[in-house]
């Protein structure tokens, strides 16, 4: 199931009336009418709509924000940080409308990588895969002072260390949930693994910008004659500073299941661009992609998914059978 491609679809837990998508864009464009508009993803973090205004040839998109609403602000912080240089969404419009945050960016053309490397299309998974570690180069390269989380102006509020990640990984795998669809004998080895590995977690020295959700899914490409290029690096309201090893882990978390070249000209780019990743990084991007998995576990609704928390028992247990052998 490379890519979730057999993943459930997402059911919007979230409606939006027309009158509500009608008043926010009022509120943003008060000189100009709502000619049609369309939800095109929806999920527990935002909701997307692509949106056409009178007068305007292209079309724009609305996005409102579930989980984080300091999100919004974020994501206008990063782009006014990282264009031009790094191709993300120009945010044109954010604020406040009842009871939603919501921001309104260009539509960039294209589709996402993922939907190209799962399609029939022709293309070649190395020269895109190399393009993407370079791209991914070009984001580590901006630093912050501290290692955390950040609030809406890109300002650390919860400091990164290799204690956090130590506790976290403590108290996802004392969750019921994880035990239940593991069981006793996984979660134990994989505690096993996390102790003796424990040196290996980024540690708060580390203060690169870090998308968060770096994967084919959040990355646009478009077709330039027989090439596809990369036109834009979206859904950034995960990213934090910290370590280049967790989009990495990200990136390389289906590795195993597409051909070589993916994984060699990815990490090819990065190595062009400076990035020398540490003798030991695949153990800790096998530590932050099992993180990353139990959370992602706790949070899947097995009744509702069954085919999804299948696929992240699987790479959970690919995973853990790796570390075991390093």
């Amino acid at each position: 199931m490379v890519f979730k491609a057999n993943w459930e679809k997402t059911t919007a837990n979230y409606s939006l009336a027309a009158s509500t998508v009608t008043g926010l864009v009022a509120l943003a464009y008060p000189e100009k009418m709502l000619i049609s508009w369309k939800i095109i993803s929806d999920g527990c973090a935002n909701i997307n709509s692509k949106i056409h205004l009178d007068g305007d040839e292209a079309p724009l998109i609305l996005r409102i924000y579930l989980r984080d609403k300091d999100a919004a602000e974020r994501e206008q912080s990063l782009g006014t940080l990282l264009l031009p240089a790094i191709p993300v969404p120009h945010v044109l419009k954010a604020g406040d409308y009842q009871d939603y945050r919501f921001a309104i960016t260009d539509c960039i053309p294209g589709i996402t990588l993922r939907d190209l490397l799962l399609s029939d299309e022709p293309y070649d998974v190395g020269t895109i895969m190399f393009n993407v570690g370079t791209m991914l180069a070009k984001i580590g390269t901006h630093e912050f002072p501290a290692a955390g989380f950040f609030d809406q102006y890109l300002k650390i509020i919860t400091p990164l260390s290799q204690q956090y990640y130590l506790q976290y990984a403590k108290e996802l795998l004392h969750n019921k949930i994880v035990i239940e669809r593991l069981g006793d004998a996984a979660v134990t080895n994989i505690k096993l693994l996390f102790g003796k590995y424990a040196h290996l977690f980024p540690t708060e020295h580390e203060r690169h910008l870090v998308h968060g959700d770096f994967d084919p899914a959040n990355i646009l490409v478009t077709k330039v004659g027989n090439d596809w290029q990369i036109s834009c690096i979206i859904d950034w309201e995960f990213s934090f500073s910290g370590s280049v090893l967790s989009d990495v882990a990200n990136m390389l978390r289906y590795a195993h299941q597409m051909p070589a070249a993916y994984e060699e000209e990815f990490l090819h780019g990065l190595k062009s661009r400076g990035i020398e990743l540490p003798e030991n990084w695949r153990i800790t991007a096998d530590l932050l992609n099992l993180l990353s998995l139990l959370d992602c576990l706790v949070r899947s609704d097995f009744e509702k998914r069954p085919k999804q928390c299948a696929d992240i028992c699987a790479l959970i247990g690919f995973i853990e059978e790796r570390l075991k052998h390093e």
